[in-house]
């Protein structure tokens, strides 16, 4: 039984879901300019609609008293969304939304991935530097 499924509809009405563009990693290639350093490559997936929401507090605690800077959501989407498995080199994947409704496209880099079912996820993201048009 799908359980997102079914709760889907009710969350929408509070938190309307939002179209994001999901930049699926597909490996990387190596710039001979710079000394063969590896330099990622991606797959753009558009229109996908998207969850985002706030992280609890259990997650903005501090572990082992290091302190984690930076902005971060939870996204709920259909797909299968990876941080980076450095044993398998996949993932690293790239999520397109804007920081706060109306404002313009970042890009957040996937960091953890809490859940992952075969028709959706939940991923942890955090704000990268660059702003995305």
């Amino acid at each position: 039984m799908n359980m997102h499924g079914l709760v889907r509809p009710v969350v929408t009405t509070v938190n309307p879901d939002i179209l994001i563009t999901w930049r699926q990693s597909t490996g990387f290639t190596l710039d001979v300019a710079t000394g063969n350093r590896p330099v990622p490559t991606y797959t753009d997936v558009t229109n996908v609609r998207a969850q985002v929401q706030a992280q609890s507090s259990q997650q903005l605690k501090h572990p082992d008293y290091i302190s984690q800077q930076g902005v971060r959501r939870d996204v709920y989407m259909y797909g299968d969304v990876e941080a980076i498995n450095r044993p398998n080199t996949i993932g690293g994947d790239l999520l397109i939304f804007p920081e706060v409704p109306g404002g313009p496209n970042m890009t957040w880099l996937v960091v953890e991935v809490f859940e992952t079912w075969p028709d959706w996820c939940k991923v942890s993201v955090a704000l990268q530097t660059d702003v995305t048009t």
